[in-house]
């Protein structure tokens, strides 16, 4: 009976020690910023005046935006040049007609 007893307490010690070890706490470093480095720049502007946009006297044909870096052909451009130009005398014609009437 005493042999039964001591393999028993041995044998619940062998079970129960990894479990006391297990429970020593673990400290680990965590991230910390210093200074502003890490933040990103930001920028507010913040109008303090209202906008006084100019009237657009004609619509634009295309963006500029879209066709910055794109190649047009040869009749693609003389058919841009001709519609400004249509444009440009159609609002030439406009103004003399209204010039003509507030008279």
């Amino acid at each position: 009976m005493r042999y039964c007893t001591k393999i028993s307490i041995v044998l619940f010690f062998l079970m129960v020690m990894p479990s006391l070890f297990a429970e020593e706490r673990i400290d680990m470093d965590t991230m910390s910023i210093i200074g502003n480095k890490e933040l990103p720049n930001v920028l507010y502007i913040l109008p303090w005046k209202q906008a006084n946009l100019p009237e657009m006297v004609e619509l634009p044909l295309s963006s500029l935006i879209d066709d910055a870096l794109q190649h047009i052909d040869r009749q693609t451009m003389l058919r841009r040049q001709y519609y400004k130009q249509v444009i440009k005398q159609q609002g030439v014609l406009q103004a003399g007609i209204d010039a003509q009437k507030s008279k």
